[in-house]
This record gives C-alpha cells, structure tokens and sequence, in this order.
C-alpha cells in the first residue's frame, strides 16, 4: 500500500471516530446525602491523619483536615503543602479517587483512606 493511500486510510477512520456521536459519559461523582461527615483517623507514621467531607446539594463542597502530623517541623511542612492540595483535588474529582502526592506518601494514603470512609458514610 502506498504511504499516500494509507495515510488517507488512517484520516478518514480517524474523522468518521470523530463525526460520530459519543456514548453519555457516566459521573464518576456519586450522589451524597448532604451534611458533614468526619473520616476514620489513620496513622501516616509519624501521627494520625483525619479528614471530613460536607456534602451540599449531592456534592462534595468542603474537605477539611482535622488531624495531621504536627509533632515535627518536617512533618508539619510536608502536610502544609501536601493536604491542600488534595483537598482541592477531591472536591474537583468528587470522589476518593485522587493521586497522592510525591514526597509525601503516607499522609497521602492516610488522607485518601480518612477521605473514602468518609464517602462511605456520605453514600448510605
């Protein structure tokens, strides 16, 4: 097959995928029951981490941390800079379903553990 042939091949599949209509995309999003729900405490080594999640209008409105590790300067710096950012990303992704963050590893998975039980209660 010539290249010009394949090429053309390659630009029509490629526009028909695009022309034609595209599958209702589900919400990653579930709907919660609206009120304030405070997430299990989990240990992220060097103290407890807890988070809580209010719920407005189905949606997740609020992440607040009630607890984080504080006893050292470097771990008050890492959850200073690493628990905003999750919190912002968990009210964009509305879920649990979040990164975490580089450097800070066990505050992350004890945030987004804190922060999936939290969903779970909200989901009931």
């Amino acid at each position: 097959m010539t290249r010009f042939r394949s090429r053309l091949l390659l630009g029509t599949a490629l526009a028909a995928c695009l022309a034609a209509p595209l599958p209702a995309i589900a919400q990653a999003a579930a709907h919660y029951r609206d009120g304030t729900f405070p997430g299990p405490t989990y240990s992220a080594y060097y103290g407890p981490v807890q988070a809580q999640v209010r719920i407005n209008g189905g949606k997740i409105v609020e992440v607040q941390v009630l607890k984080y590790p504080a006893d050292r300067s470097t771990s008050r710096y890492i959850a200073s800079r690493a628990l905003p950012y999750m919190e912002r990303e968990v009210i964009r992704a509305q879920s649990g379903r979040i990164y975490g963050v580089s450097g800070a590893t066990l505050d992350s998975r004890a945030f987004i553990a804190s922060i999936d039980g939290a969903l779970r209660q909200a989901s009931q």
